[in-house]
């Protein structure tokens, strides 16, 4: 079995509505590079001078989506802003929902893929920059700040390997936010 992975495809986002279910999961276009640090807290007793109990437990996370733009769409989608006439309004009151996203990897050397589901993120609007073009023009980016949660469950991420999943789950990969 190859373990080897390369590339970033197929990102989606899916809003979390008020019962904790996710809506139909949609396509992000242009999606660059995603890292995901989770934070798990190292916790230990102590008793009868030795360590009694020791462990880690999870303390949330956070990462950056990189993109090569946003559309109005994807705006509203990810920060909760306002979008009307062809614009966006982004407004301090803003409330930016959570989402799962969803996301592939190939497997090198096989047709294989592993499939990503980071649940509870929450996305911060990003920084305004531009540049001036001097005699070439070099690709700007965007990077989304977003913080991880656990569900009330305890789920954090799921993934699978199509190579050893037996089930659909693959093929239904972006039609719903999967679970195991």
């Amino acid at each position: 079995m190859k373990k080897r992975l390369g590339g970033f495809s197929q990102i989606h986002i899916a809003k979390m509505v008020s019962d904790g279910t996710f809506q139909a999961p949609v396509p992000l276009t242009g999606a660059k590079q995603i890292e995901a640090e989770l934070a798990y807290e190292s916790v230990q007793f102590y008793a009868d001078n030795a360590i009694d109990y020791s462990d880690y437990i999870f303390n949330g996370g956070e990462g950056t989506l990189t993109v090569s733009g946003l559309t109005m769409d994807e705006y509203q989608l990810l920060f909760g802003s306002t979008v009307a006439d062809g614009g966006v309004l982004v407004k301090s009151t803003d409330i930016a929902p959570e989402v799962a996203v969803l996301f592939e990897r190939k497997k090198l050397g096989t047709s294989e893929k592993v499939y990503y589901a980071l649940y509870a993120c929450k996305f911060a609007p990003p920084t305004i920059g531009a540049q001036t073009m001097e005699g070439s023009v070099e690709e700007e980016t965007l990077e989304l700040k977003f913080t991880v949660r656990e569900l009330p469950e305890g789920e954090v991420f799921y993934m699978i390997d199509s190579e050893t999943h037996t089930g659909t789950k693959g093929a239904q990969w972006y039609e719903s936010v999967q679970f195991a």
